[in-house]
């Protein structure tokens, strides 16, 4: 669903209860429409958007995965007006399943590291 962009697959993967949790960088988003925003939103700043999964650790109702993502800035993302930058960063997500199904999720996305790309936020010497 987040590599293709499309929506047909939400409702079979996240409960009508769902809350996802990105803050400081992003409100809380509830429910099947907060993950379509989600979905939508970050197609439309970056229509190449794709995660690879690297790690995933599983421990009962729990489920947390480190992704790799890589896309290319073609909307804007905040106040940061269209770069075509290609991006590649991480993000942590922690899962919580209830009946095979997403109820929450609570991310850590490597912003910083975007912003550095995309020369918002200046890199350190010798970095």
């Amino acid at each position: 669903m987040w590599n293709t962009g499309k929506l047909d697959k939400i409702e079979e993967l996240y409960s009508p209860d769902f809350v996802a949790d990105y803050r400081p960088y992003s409100p809380l988003r509830t429910g099947l429409e907060g993950i379509k925003e989600m979905v939508r939103r970050a197609w439309t700043t970056f229509p190449d958007y794709h995660e690879e999964l690297e790690e995933i650790v599983a421990e009962g109702d729990k489920v947390v995965a480190r992704f790799l993502i890589t896309e290319t800035q073609q909307g804007h993302w905040g106040p940061i007006p269209p770069t075509g930058k290609k991006l590649s960063f991480e993000e942590i997500v922690i899962l919580r399943i209830v009946k095979g199904k997403v109820v929450g999720q609570r991310g850590n996305v490597d912003n910083l590291n975007a912003l550095r790309q995309l020369g918002v936020v200046p890199t350190p010497p010798g970095d």
